[in-house]
């Protein structure tokens, strides 16, 4: 099973998403995780935006994130593009080219 976390960014506390319509969306996640054969999955809500949530898969935090809004209002049809985008935020990064993301 995949162990999806939500943290502050600024103090590395996990937090919930409680919010009603956010369980459809992590399940897609858990769903996108398991296929793409991620084990960990984190969300960190950013210091300076609380609605940012920067995304990690397992080990790399990466130069993505997802507004807050894809939770709290269950957007779970764009959940796995996005998703999708920040796997290619990881292959940029494993490959050297986050050096040229601003």
């Amino acid at each position: 099973m995949v162990d999806i976390k939500f943290r502050n960014e600024s103090d590395g506390q996990e937090f919930q998403m409680i919010h009603p319509k956010a369980a459809r969306v992590l399940s897609d996640i858990q769903i996108w995780a398991t296929s793409n054969g991620f084990e960990h999955v984190a969300f960190l809500r950013d210091a300076e935006d609380e609605h940012k949530l920067w995304v990690q898969l397992g080990e790399d935090r990466l130069n993505y994130w997802i507004h807050d809004s894809t939770f709290t209002e269950g957007k779970h049809e764009t959940v796995e593009m996005q998703m999708d985008y920040a796997r290619g935020a990881q292959r940029r990064s494993a490959a050297g080219y986050d050096k040229f993301d601003k």
